[in-house]
């Protein structure tokens, strides 16, 4: 093998019980991005991390770093004990940069 295979793929709570994925171990991208501001979501005033990008070892090699733009996060909390929704998601974007060959 004179290439190493990048992949990059997308999670959703429906994918499960892929065999071929079972023995690769991923690697979480938010490793990189300081702890205290490493949160997708934030819920009675204390931030979560929901959401992440997982990437191959091989992508790995490749990866330069993550950020969350979880700057204009409301708390979710505040949303369902009143009758105000935020139009925005509730989510913060995760995203990691490569450098490519």
């Amino acid at each position: 093998l004179t290439e190493v295979p990048i992949e990059a793929m997308r999670g959703d709570v429906e994918n499960t019980g892929n065999e071929d994925l079972g023995g690769r171990a991923m690697v979480p991208c938010e490793l990189t991005v300081p702890e205290t501001s490493r949160y997708s979501y934030l819920y009675l005033g204390k931030g979560r991390m929901l959401d992440h990008l997982l990437v191959s070892r091989g992508m790995l090699a490749l990866y330069t770093g993550a950020e969350i733009h979880n700057e204009l996060l409301h708390d979710e909390s505040i949303a369902f004990s009143t009758d105000k929704k935020f139009p925005e998601s509730d989510h913060a974007p995760v995203i990691a940069e490569f450098e490519l060959p």
